[in-house]
C-alpha cells in the first residue's frame, strides 16, 4: 500500500510515494517512488496504450482492406476466367467458319471450273458448227463469184504512201475463213446484181431494131417495162458518181461500185439521191419516167466494166441470193 513520507515534511509528502510490500512472514518492505516518476511512467503506460489502440485499430482497417482486395481479386480472376474460356469458343467458332468458308470456296472455284469446262466444250461445239455452215456458204458464194466471173474486190483499208516490215497474222483457221467469207461477200456486195425493177424485160442487150427510126444499132443494156414514178433501187454498193440531165439518156444516175464495176440508170422522172452519195444495194435512187430519147415509160440499164458495157443478165440470175453485210461494211 502507499504511505506518506511524515519525516520529510509537506516537501516531501508532494514529490514520494511509498510502496508497501508484506510477505505471508509479517515482514515488511517500503519501496519509495517519486511522484515525477509515477506521473511520468502512468503518462508512458497511457501512451503506449494509446499507440496499442490505435495500431490495433490500423491493422484492423488493413486486414478489413486485404479481404476487400482479395475478394475483389477473386472476383477479376474469375473474370479473366471466364474472359479466357469465351475468348476460346470464339477462336475455336473463327477457326471453324474459316474451315467451312474455305471448303465453300473450294467447292465454288471447283463449280466454276467445271461450269468453264462445260462452257469452253459448248463453244467449240458451236464454233465447229458455225465454222463447218460458214465454210459451206463460203464455197457457195465462191462458186457463184466463179460463175460470174468476180475477182475478189481489193480492201479499201489498203492505203499509198505505206509501209512498214509485215508480221503475219497468224490467225487460226475460222478467223482465217472469216476473213475469206467477209472478202467474198465484200466483193458481192459491191458488184451489182438482181432487177433494179421487177418489170419484165422489153429490149436485150445486144444487137436490136432501133425504137426510134428503126435501124440497126447496138443496144449496150437492158430496157424495162415500167410505170411512171415506180421505183428503182440500186443493184450494189457504191457510191453516186453523176445524177444529171445527160442528153439522149434524159435524167441519168450513175454509181461506181469499185473493182471496175459501175451501173447506169436512164431516162428517170426523178432523182432521189445526189453526186457523192453512198448508197447500199436496194437503196432508193430515183423514179421511173420517160426524159431523153424515148418512146414512153420506161429504165434503160447499164452496167460496165472498165467503162465497156457487159451484159446485165447474167448478174442478174442472181437475184435471189441473200448474203449478209460484211464485219467491215461499216467503213465503207
Amino acid at each position: 500500500m502507499w504511505i506518506k513520507d511524515n519525516q520529510q515534511g509537506l516537501r516531501g509528502m508532494s514529490e514520494h510515494f511509498y510502496l508497501i510490500i508484506t510477505s505471508d512472514s509479517g515482514r515488511t518492505r517500503r519501496l519509495p517512488i517519486h511522484k515525477k516518476s509515477f506521473f511520468g511512467l502512468t503518462l508512458l503506460l497511457l501512451v503506449a496504450l494509446s499507440g496499442l489502440i490505435f495500431s490495433s485499430s490500423l491493422t484492423i482497417g488493413l486486414f478489413a482492406k486485404n479481404r476487400h482486395f482479395a475478394s475483389e481479386l477473386a472476383g477479376l480472376r474469375q473474370q479473366l476466367q471466364h474472359s479466357t474460356q469465351l475468348l476460346a469458343r470464339h477462336q475455336q467458332s473463327t477457326e471453324q467458319l474459316k474451315h467451312q468458308m474455305s471448303l465453300e470456296i473450294a467447292n465454288l472455284q471447283m463449280a466454276k471450273a467445271r461450269q468453264a469446262a462445260s462452257f469452253s466444250d459448248e463453244k467449240e461445239a458451236i464454233i465447229a458448227t458455225a465454222v463447218t455452215e460458214l465454210n459451206d456458204r463460203s464455197e457457195h458464194i465462191k462458186e457463184v463469184m466463179d460463175k460470174l466471173g468476180l475477182k475478189t474486190r481489193k480492201s479499201s483499208l489498203a492505203r499509198k504512201d505505206s509501209g512498214g516490215p509485215f508480221i503475219s497474222r497468224g490467225v487460226s483457221q475460222h478467223d482465217d475463213l472469216l476473213f475469206t467469207t467477209d472478202k467474198y461477200i465484200e466483193t458481192i456486195r459491191y458488184t451489182p446484181l438482181g432487177r433494179p425493177v421487177p418489170g419484165s424485160i422489153s429490149s436485150n442487150f445486144g444487137s436490136r431494131q432501133d425504137p426510134m427510126n428503126n435501124e440497126g444499132a447496138f443496144h449496150t443494156g437492158i430496157d424495162f417495162r415500167a410505170a411512171k414514178g415506180e421505183k428503182i433501187l440500186a443493184t450494189g454498193a457504191g457510191v453516186v458518181t453523176t445524177a444529171t440531165t445527160n442528153g439522149n439518156y434524159g435524167k441519168f444516175v450513175q454509181i461506181d461500185h469499185g473493182n471496175g464495176y459501175a451501173s447506169s440508170f436512164a431516162h428517170l422522172d426523178r432523182f432521189m439521191v445526189k453526186k457523192g452519195d453512198r448508197v447500199e444495194r436496194g437503196q432508193l435512187i430515183g423514179a421511173v419516167g420517160s426524159s431523153g430519147r424515148a418512146t414512153g415509160p420506161h429504165l434503160h440499164y447499164e452496167v460496165t466494166l472498165h467503162g465497156k458495157p457487159i451484159n446485165p443478165a447474167k448478174l442478174m440470175k442472181v437475184a435471189g441470193l441473200s448474203l449478209p453485210v460484211p464485219r467491215n461494211s461499216a467503213k465503207n
